[in-house]
């Protein structure tokens, strides 16, 4: 029985080849990329969660806000790990913190071989009590226990020791601390929301911060802090006592605005955008997006292949009915319709496997992810494909089979039987919801793009342009002074500024006192720490007094610069008007010499706030000077960059050079962004391919079916051109009619997802007219082909048998 159902089945899969390709060649297409979504999502929401005790893994995090106006920050002060972990011992197994002096690298040297390393941190020899983290060597028990032990990854083994035993070598640590390589690591997950190369033990800070390591400064919160919870502990007991907290350890002058909570481990990745992430993370939102677009896109080849299942119906009607006249029952039918299907899905589930191992590199260049299809570790992941695949083949096939077996044979061997009204309905509404979601697609792809391209061509403010910025650090101090007198004599270089953080990137948040607050009291203002020549370097535009000087000898001390949105949350009238104003800072009695025009500090997902710029006084200078500003002219870029490059060798001997465009730098911020908009806008190809593929054999079919009419118009005179337009209308109305439902439905989906940024840019018609033009144009092109096809047929090959 079962043998006779594939027989026949793959007789038919023979007999129509062109459908069955279309049909199987669609679906596979469909599963290939809900299963590279798939891939994508379960990646993404996995993150963390390879630590065997991540649900009781947290972060502490705070804020600082008074107002509305302070922090919200990842990170927490040196005593807040020990403090927590007194308080709370009843509840918390371990604490750990990751430092790394708020700095992008680190210097690391063997001998002559000397890099900086972007990825080092200092932690706690708590660490492999809290993390799984495994080694290739050494022991986890021993590895950080000491000072001036260092555990690295085998890539960093590979380039600081190549084939030589790494364990028991010393590594110099920005040019004096000798560290002992005490393990290395093995080969870190992909899925972690902490990237190292490598881990410091905490201990060695000791001689940069004495031996209490800033035990009792609450104010300073460079530690990302990490607690493990007891097993029958809960998070929230654990934040009930927070306010009881603050008020037992933090100093007065913040009590009151300081607040701390705690992120579960495994929410980091998808739901934390606050003030010193370790790194960027990702969003939920970003997940609905592609999650919506892997559904759609497999709903799209259920569609066409239920659309070509039925239009197909009269050609296998005489079949039924021979059938059901032979003693075949309904049920027989209903699974001999279903063994197609589900023979056409699974065809297609192989082939999707094969597209997606083909596709993967080039989804994961797109994504920046490491995608494999690891059926070993993730052992559910074939199953649920061919699961998928079933699941497509069994409801796509559903509606055909029922309705194929519902014949009545004497009306259909009579050759009275003609397609229904309503299966033609809903022929009609599949092709419609098709073409919808593939201008869905097209739409939400347009202001994508729009966005990204205008959160990086928008004024921010200040220059961006020929701006190359060098990392620098305290101990560098004394070579990089001649240095920079050095370059600024190059004809090429116009200027060059210090700060203490990359403008439009990140700030820090200092606190102030300005006039009218209580004395003693103090709030927190984002703020940049420059020189004299910062505002001239950046181009920023003074709305009243007067930028920094070095004519002015007292301006380290007495002097500071807000911007215009300063001015307005302090009520103080007029730019003009806010001259003169009292503001209390670390560095003195300062007050406000200048006001600048609003730039945006940050990236343009958050709104510009109150802002300050301050120069440090004359003995922490070049403590918080952790950036240069080298401004470059146009002219001879590469000759420049090489001048550069050999006076750094010649004055900063201990420290290789590292240095980036603030340009290219800042279009980092949005490379969520662009991977989303790359990888909607081919997702939304493939969806239009595969809608035009089932419209494609759907106007074949229709041909096919009106051929006897097309002979007798094309006898009785009509023009090619005449039955093209016949043929073509009748589809060409279901995918203008698609564009109708899809325009409000994009609007609302990317008016949603805009709403996550400060500055946005306009949902223009344009993007919706862009849309309906392709989609027409495409679907018109494919009708058009098979209608001239069946317009220039022979009439007398048709009528010469009737």
């Amino acid at each position: 029985m079962f043998r006779n159902y594939f027989k026949v089945a793959f007789r038919n899969l023979m007999r129509y080849k062109f459908y069955s390709f279309i049909n199987i060649f669609g679906l596979a297409i469909g599963i290939a990329c809900f299963t590279l979504i798939t891939l994508f999502v379960l990646d993404e929401i996995s993150y963390d969660q390879f630590h065997s005790k991540s649900d009781r893994i947290y972060r502490v995090v705070g804020k600082l806000e008074t107002d509305g106006q302070g922090e919200r920050s990842s990170s927490c002060t040196f005593p807040l790990a020990a403090a927590i972990k007194n308080d709370y011992s009843e509840q918390i197994d371990e604490v750990v913190r990751f430092f790394n002096f708020q700095e992008q690298s680190h210097t690391l040297q063997v001998g002559e071989i000397k890099y900086n390393e972007k990825r080092t941190f200092f932690v706690d020899s708590t660490f492999f009590k809290v993390f799984d983290y495994e080694l290739e060597k050494g022991t986890k028990e021993s590895a950080l226990q000491n000072p001036n032990s260092i555990i690295i990854s085998k890539e960093l083994a590979k380039k600081y020791f190549g084939d030589d035993e790494p364990l028991g070598k010393f590594i110099k640590y920005d040019g004096n601390s000798q560290l002992l390589v005490t393990a290395v690591f093995a080969d870190l997950p992909a899925q972690t929301h902490i990237h190292f190369d490598a881990l410091i033990s905490f201990s060695t800070l000791r001689p940069f911060f004495g031996a209490d390591l800033q035990s009792k400064n609450w104010v300073w919160n460079p530690c990302w802090t990490y607690i493990l919870l007891k097993q029958d502990a809960k998070a929230s007991d654990i934040e009930k006592g927070f306010p009881n907290f603050i008020q037992k350890y933090y100093p007065d002058h913040i009590k009151n605005q300081a607040a701390h909570n705690l992120q579960a481990l495994k929410d980091i990745h998808l739901t934390s955008n606050m003030d010193y992430e370790i790194e960027p993370n990702s969003s939920k939102s970003a997940i609905y997006i592609f999650a919506a677009i892997g559904i759609f896109i497999l709903l799209i080849a259920c569609i066409n292949f239920t659309n070509l299942a039925t239009a197909r119906s009269a050609s296998r009607a005489k079949e039924v009915g021979i059938r059901k006249v032979a003693g075949a029952h309904k049920s027989n039918l209903v699974f001999q319709f279903l063994i197609e299907s589900l023979l056409m899905a699974m065809f297609a589930v192989v082939i999707a496997l094969v597209l997606v191992e083909i596709l993967l590199p080039i989804f994961n260049s797109i994504s920046g992810k490491e995608l494999i299809l690891d059926f070993i570790n993730l052992p559910l992941l074939l199953p649920s494909i061919f699961t998928i695949g079933l699941l497509s083949g069994l409801l796509s096939g559903l509606y055909p089979a029922f309705f194929l077996s519902s014949f009545q044979p004497i009306k259909v061997l009579k050759g009275e039987f003609k397609n229904s009204k309503a299966g033609k309905i809903i022929r009609k509404s599949l092709v419609i919801g098709q073409f919808a979601i593939s201008v869905v697609l097209i739409i939400c792809t347009g202001v994508i793009f729009k966005q990204l391209q205008y959160m990086q061509s928008a004024d921010t403010g200040f220059n961006r342009e020929q701006i190359l910025v060098v990392p620098i650090r305290p101990n560098m101090v004394d070579q990089v002074r001649p240095f920079v007198q050095e370059i600024k004599k190059d004809k090429n270089i116009i200027n060059v500024a210090l700060m203490n953080d990359i403008i439009g990137e990140r700030h820090n948040t200092h606190e102030f006192n300005y006039e009218g607050m209580k004395p003693g009291d103090w709030i927190y203002f984002p703020a940049l720490m420059v020189n004299e020549t910062f505002i001239e370097t950046f181009d920023i535009k003074l709305l009243a007094g007067r930028g920094f000087s070095k004519e002015f000898k007292t301006d380290d001390s007495l002097a500071v610069i807000i911007n215009e949105s300063m001015v307005k949350h302090l009520n103080w009238g007029t730019p003009q008007e806010a001259l003169g104003k009292q503001f209390y800072t670390p560095f003195g009695r300062e007050k406000v010499i200048g006001v600048v025009k609003d730039f945006n500090f940050v990236s343009l997902v958050n709104d510009v706030g109150p802002f300050v710029l301050d120069i440090p006084v004359m003995r922490q200078r070049l403590t918080w000077s952790k950036h240069l500003a080298i401004k470059l002219s146009k002219n001879e870029t590469e000759s420049t960059l090489n001048f550069i490059e050999s006076k750094w060798k010649e004055f900063v001997k201990d420290y290789p050079l590292e240095y980036f465009f603030l340009k290219d730098n800042l279009k980092q911020l949005y490379k969520a962004e662009e991977n989303l908009s790359k990888l909607v806008a081919y997702f939304s190809v493939l969806a239009i391919f595969i809608a035009c593929l089932g419209l494609f054999a759907l106007a074949s079919y229709t041909a096919q079916q009106r051929r006897k009419e097309i002979g007798i118009r094309k006898v009785l005179g009509a023009s090619i051109s005449g039955i093209t337009t016949l043929l073509s209308v009748e589809f060409l109305k279901l995918v203008v009619f698609a564009n109708i439902i899809a325009w409000p439905l994009s609007y609302y989906l990317m008016n949603w997802w805009l709403q996550s940024f400060a500055f946005k840019t306009t949902i223009s018609v344009s993007i919706f007219l862009f849309a309906s033009i392709l989609t027409i144009s495409i679907a018109l092109l494919t009708i058009i082909f098979q209608a001239v096809k069946a317009a220039l047929s022979n009439p007398v090959s048709v009528l010469k048998y009737e």
